[in-house]
């Protein structure tokens, strides 16, 4: 199972990548769905030893149900031509990836005493808030945040990877570089907005 769905994984990150590259939505129907067709017969079928997804899996390594959300929507977006994210839902996750990559790769390399990454072996308080922090995004309908949580929680449960650090589902280092890339400009652009409101109010 590990091998199928890490396969999977990075199949739908190459093909999110591509379409968003290639600007998909702006093509035709047709040709939208022949691309993509196209685009994973050429990333899951095996030239020579390994396919295109397996060398992706061997240099990203297992990727992490956000990861896999955000590839997913990327590529049903571009398929479609609809956003399947709204900016207020990614923005809230967003801002959860990278409070958690802050939280979880420092302290994980040893920088201090305390290791963030071993609260992922079934830590009842890491547990607990992960929880509340569901609890909370359902409540304020940022329903990416909980389809993401589901998610990893439904993968940890069924051991689809050969990792059982509830962490590896959660988060990876792909998912908080496109968190902060996503970030920076949408930080910038509110920063300004708060400015010229208050020059305006002044």
């Amino acid at each position: 199972m590990s091998a199928i769905v890490g396969l999977f994984g990075c199949g739908v990150l190459v093909l999110a990548v591509v379409a968003t590259l290639l600007r998909l939505q702006r093509f035709p129907p047709g040709a939208r769905i022949a691309v993509m067709l196209a685009g994973a017969f050429a990333v899951f079928a095996p030239f020579g030893d390994l396919s295109g997804a397996a060398f992706v899996r061997g240099v990203t390594g297992d990727l992490s149900m956000t990861t896999l959300v955000l590839a997913g929507a990327a590529c049903v977006a571009r398929l479609t031509g609809r956003t399947v994210i709204e900016p207020r839902e990614l923005r809230a996750l967003c801002w959860l990836v990278a409070a958690a990559a802050a939280f979880l790769y420092p302290f994980a390399l040893g920088w201090t005493r305390f290791d963030s990454y071993a609260l992922g072996y079934g830590s009842i308080g890491f547990v607990t808030v992960l929880l509340l922090v569901t609890l909370a995004a359902w409540r304020l309908r940022r329903n990416v945040v909980v389809l993401v949580v589901v998610f990893a929680a439904l993968a940890y449960c069924i051991g689809a990877y050969d990792s059982r650090n509830l962490w590896d589902y959660l988060i990876d280092p792909l998912a908080a570089l496109y968190a902060l890339v996503w970030l920076l400009p949408d930080a910038r652009r509110r920063s300004r907005e708060v400015a010229a409101t208050r020059t305006g109010a002044a």
